[in-house]
Formats: C-alpha cells, structure tokens, sequence
C-alpha cells in the first residue's frame, strides 16, 4: 500500500459499528456523566452487607451493574484511540473514562473485605435464604482462597484509587508507541513504501530481501529512539505490580498473577508455569533445527530481519492472495465441526453486525485483539493485508469472541469474562482447525508450503516468542523484587540473549536491533501474560485434534466450556473441554505437532 488513507477515507465495511455501542460522543458523554453520579449510589451499602440476605445481593447488583456501564464508557475510548492513536479528543476520553473506572472501584472497595468478615455459616445461611445469592458460590469460595492477601477496606480503596496512575505507564508506552513514533519510509523501483504499525507486518514478508532489511531497520530505530522512555516507563509498570503483590502479601509477583483475575482468582500452581518453561528449553532442539532448515532453504543465510519476533519468519513460498470476505467464508467452513449454533452468529458478526476493524488508516495502532463486554458486540481490531497470515489473525480474533460470545450469552454479569489463560484457548484453536482443513483440501506442494508457513508463524509467536519473553518477564521482575534497576541497554543486551539461545548459531544477528523487541510488545504491561500464549496454543492443539478425530462429543465439550466463564476456575474450565494443564502431556503435544511440522518443512523444501 502507497498511501496509508486518514480514517475518515476508509469505507464503512472496513470499519466496526461502534455506534451499537454509542451512537455519539454526544451519547458517550451522557453515559460518562451517568457513571460519575453512580458512585454515590454504591457507598450507601458500606459496613452493612450482614444486615440480611437481600441488602447483599442489592449490594453485589448494584456494584455489578455500575462498573459494567462504566466499563463500557471505557471500552469505546479505548476503541476510538485503537484507531486513531494521534486524535487527542479520545486521548481525553479514555484518560477520564479510566478516572471514572478507578474512582467508582475506590467507592465499592468495602465489598470484599466485608464479605470476607462475615462467618462463612452465615454466608452459606443467606444462600439459602435468598435464592439470587447462590449465583455467587463460586465467587465467595474464591475470595476465601485469596483471604490471607485481602486487606483492610481502608487499603482496598487505597490501592483501588492508585490503579489509574499505576496504570498510566501502559498509557504513556501507549501514546510513545502509536501517536509519537516515526519511521522512514523504504525505497523500493522508485517509491517510497511508508513504514507504520499497520504496514510493517506486510513489508516483512516481501519477496525482495532489501525491502525486508529496510522495513525492520526503520522499524526497529522508529523504537529505539524511544528506548529510554519506554524503559521507564516498563520499570514502572513493573514497580507497580510489585507494589500491589508486597502489599497483598504474596511472595512473589508471579504468585499473585497465577492466583488472581479480574472476578474469581486464577487459582494455577506455579508449577504449571515452571513446567512450560522447563518443557521449552528441552525442545529448544527442535527450534534450532527450524532455523538450520530454512537457512539452507534461503541460501545458507538468514538474518535478524527474515525472523522478527513480533511478526512472521520470511516465508519460503508465496502466500496465495486472500480478500477479507474471502477468508470470512474459509473461516466459517473451517469451524463447521462445531455446528451451527457456533458458525451462525459468527457469520452474522462478519457479515451483518460488522464486528470488525479490518481497514488500514494513518494512526492506527499495531496488532490485534477482541474487545467487548456483557452486552456489547465482542469487537475485533486488526489491519489486513490480503494473506493467509491476516486470514490466521482474523480466525484467531474470531476465537476469541465467539468464547466472548457464548460466555456473555450465558453467564451472569459475575462470571461474564474468563481468565486469560483460557482465552489464548479458544483462538488457537481457532487457527488449528482451519488450517486443518486448508491442509486437507490443499492440492500442491506449493499451496501446502504456504499453509504450513502460515501454522509456522502462529508457532513461531506461541511456543518460541512467548517463551522466550516468559523467561525475560520472569527475570525483570525477579530483578526489580531484589531492589535492582532495569535498563534500556540491559533489556536490549539480556532479551537478544535469549533469542540468540533459541537461535542456535543458525540466524545472523543484528543485536541492538533485535533486543529492542521488548518495545514491539505492549503484553508485558499485563503481568506475566505472555507465558499463557504457551500453553494456549498446546492446549487448543489438542483440542483441535480431539474434536476432529471424536466428532460430536468432543465439540460438545468445547462448547460447554466456552460457555463456562468465570463460573469454574481456568483450569477446571479446561478440564470441561477434556484437557489437563496441571500435567506436562498438554505441553508435549504441542511441540509434537510442531516436530511433525518441521519434519514435513524439510520433505517439501529438501
């Protein structure tokens, strides 16, 4: 693409339909002022839940209810921002929506610790007492795992209130990232080729070496000439965290992001995490043989730039062009193993309810995600290039909202998210059953390449990439538990490390510019994040696998546990689905594929 369009320019079909969710900012602004008022109207149940049964449940809806609307104030700034990361307008509407959020929190503060002062005999008597209380079992058991790391209601509002400003280093990385980086454009026959967040991803698979070279250069200097600013800001998103694990008492910030999430606790050992570790660094073996594979294929050479690691390796083969309404269709019949009661209402948010922003415009931030909440659309963000790593993208995101989907459809506002690590689940598995399928219905060896290509960088990402900055996480909290300082020359120097140990000798190494990766990834604000990417793709895998080899009854069980929420803990969610993260056989299994992968990568290109 020449010319990157404003956003204004591009066609309505390229765009989501945020006006579902407010029609206006007019709308918006309502909603906001409606927040702000409400939270006077949970501080009246303060130091009164004991009182009776139907005083708490009024309580727990009140609350429930408020934060759900100003959570949807939020969402659609945020939305806004995504695509317009230079417009200063929803810059202040997310700055004030967060302020909303973090303020109606600080009110309600009281709740837990005062649920957790009520003798457990008499919370069980008001269950029985008031049928709309028994919804929330799972919850209360919940809080009672996370009791000892509760406090007071005086520091619960303390650490409710500090939430926005601990959350603005993720903002400003934010702002320094999309609003204010620049990169030179790459010449190429004559033109210049602008270099963007939502270009880069298709000039890195350019046929032409120079155009690759150049991309990642100016990709990479567009990122370092933030370094400094970004580290700091990384520290203190970092100290943040810490912050909140030392005051909760957790003896580790790893420990407290294995035990908590957003409604119930997470409740994972941490052996689950020391298992995908130590399982990867065994089968780094089989990493190090990929890259053997691809430099002979590539002429006895690779480099920095042909294996990004916010993006795809270099493709060996030519990926066949594929139009959004094109991979739409491929999606859909790929997920037909599920039944209509999956592939219906997600054909009707492709092509009815627009749940997508697939279009490129001018200030549109990088990647890709799902959004949504109770009662919204689950929306998708991403760019398109017509290829089958966009088509992969989009089945990834789709995963992600229809688990979204059925889980809102049928949980209550308490159990209507699920922890993120299940979420990396539902869109893997997305990825694996249409690939599947291309795999099955592919006719040449050429067009075969080109799918493994595409199933080589979603590996690529999972079971490389997010291993390898698990490791890196890891060591910058450890680092910053002892009292130590981190860097933008130690995060550049210890990241291209631990890339280099993956790489095995096999890749040419641009060092500086490969250890600025820690800058391409805005997941490790979201603490200890990346290692659940891991163990997603292994467990989708399987999954995969089992519904299409039993049929029917394994896609019953994938579909009650995408329904299943918050209502059970992840890995009992898991367990519906007929998977056990508590052993290493989940993990085993995804870099079994992966082999098989590789040893069909070196029959095809010798």
């Amino acid at each position: 693409m020449s010319h990157l369009p404003k956003r204004s320019e591009l066609p309505t079909e390229q765009t989501w339909n945020l006006e579902a969710l407010f029609a206006s900012q007019v709308e918006w602004r309502t909603a906001l002022e409606n927040v702000i008022a409400s939270i006077e109207e949970v501080k009246p149940f303060a130091g009164r839940l004991y009182e009776s049964p139907g005083l708490m449940l009024q309580a727990l809806q009140t609350l429930e209810t408020r934060m759900l609307a100003a959570m949807k104030v939020a969402q659609y700034a945020s939305l806004q921002l995504s695509t317009e990361g230079t417009n200063a307008t929803f810059t202040s509407m997310l700055s004030e929506a967060r302020g909303a959020v973090a303020r109606l929190a600080a009110a309600g503060a009281y709740l837990e610790p005062e649920l957790l002062a009520i003798e457990p005999e008499k919370l069980e008597l008001f269950m029985q007492q008031e049928p709309g209380l028994a919804v929330y079992r799972h919850y209360f058991d919940g809080l009672q795992i996370r009791k000892p790391h509760l406090r007071s209601s005086e520091v619960e509002a303390v650490l409710a209130a500090v939430s926005d400003p601990l959350g603005g280093h993720s903002a400003s990385a934010s702002a320094a990232t999309n609003a204010d980086m620049q990169f030179r454009p790459v010449l190429h026959e004559g033109s210049e080729l602008p270099v963007s967040h939502t270009s880069v991803g298709e000039l890195l698979v350019d046929h032409s070496p120079k155009v690759r070279k150049a991309a990642w250069e100016s990709y990479a200097d567009g990122h370092l000439a933030f370094k400094n600013t970004l580290a700091s800001t990384l520290q203190g998103s970092i100290k943040g965290f810490a912050f909140q694990a030392r005051t909760r008492g957790y003896p580790s910030s790893l420990e407290m992001a294995l035990a908590v999430s957003r409604t119930c606790g997470d409740n994972i050992p941490k052996t689950v995490y020391d298992n995908l570790i130590a399982t990867f660094q065994t089968h780094l073996s089989t990493w190090r043989r990929f890259w053997r594979i691809r430099k002979k294929a590539m002429g006895g050479k690779i480099h920095s730039y042909d294996a990004p690691i916010y993006d795809s390796p270099a493709p060996l083969g030519t990926s066949p062009r594929i139009g959004f309404w094109q991979a739409a269709e491929t999606i859909c019949r790929g997920m037909e193993p599920l039944g209509p009661e999956y592939v219906q209402p997600m054909r009707k948010g492709l092509f009815e309810e627009r749940w997508v922003d697939w279009g490129q415009n001018q200030g549109k931030r990088a990647g890709a995600y799902s959004s949504g909440l109770k009662g919204t659309f689950p929306y998708i963000f991403m760019s398109w290039s017509d290829d089958l790593f966009s088509q992969s993208t989009l089945a990834h995101e789709l995963g992600h909202s229809m688990h979204s989907y059925f889980t809102r459809q049928t949980q209550p506002i308490i159990y209507a998210r699920y922890s993120l690590f299940v979420a990396e689940v539902a869109s893997n598995f997305n990825q694996a059953m249409v690939r599947a399928m291309l795999l099955r219905e592919a006719q040449t060896p050429e067009y075969r390449l080109a799918v493994l290509e595409e199933a080589f960088g979603n590996f690529h990402r999972y079971l490389f990439v997010m291993p390898t900055l698990a490791r890196f996480e890891l060591e910058l909290y450890q680092r910053i538990e002892k009292g130590g300082a981190i860097t933008a020359p130690f995060l550049i120097e210890r990241l291209a490390e631990l890339f280099a140990e993956g790489y095995g000798g096999e890749v040419e190494l641009d060092k500086e510019r490969l250890g600025a990766g820690w800058m391409n990834f805005s997941h490790l604000y979201s603490p200890f994040y990346v290692y659940q990417y891991a163990t997603g793709i292994a467990a989708a895998n399987a999954l995969a696998t089992d519904v299409l080899e039993q049929g029917e009854p394994a896609a019953r069980r994938y579909m009650d546990f995408l329904k299943a929420g918050d209502s059970v803990y992840p890995l009992d969610a898991l367990k519906i689905a007929g998977i056990d993260m508590n052993r290493l056989e989940p993990i085993e299994r995804g870099f079994g594929v992966l082999k098989s992968m590789v040893d069909e990568l070196e029959a095809l290109v010798g």
